[in-house]
């Protein structure tokens, strides 16, 4: 019988003032992190659906929208330079291949 280790997440209270302001740093980059990633999965949501449906300038447009929100996220370190970029390649492939 193999014996099995069971660890909970605790919250750790840090006990250094720098520590404290490491923590309450880290939680306004995490907010700031999950508000760029939500808004560019949000229009990659809808350029996609674009996209599938055949609607060449409105994925044009919403191409335009979500590359600028991909520059700015990888100017703010939320993502790499090179997946936004990435990510924006593929984006004009895409329109490419709308009939």
């Amino acid at each position: 019988m193999t014996k099995t280790a069971v660890f909970f997440k605790v919250p750790l209270m840090p006990n250094k003032d720098s520590a404290r302001k490491y923590v309450r740093v880290s939680a306004k980059k995490k907010a700031k992190n999950d508000e760029w990633r939500s808004k560019i999965a949000n229009l990659e949501r809808k350029f996609r659906k674009a996209v599938t449906g055949s609607k060449k300038e409105e994925a044009q447009g919403l191409a335009k929208d979500l590359q600028k929100a991909l520059d700015k996220a990888a100017k703010l370190n939320v993502m790499h330079k090179n997946t936004a970029s990435r990510t924006v390649s593929r984006l004009s492939a895409a329109i490419q291949r709308i009939k």
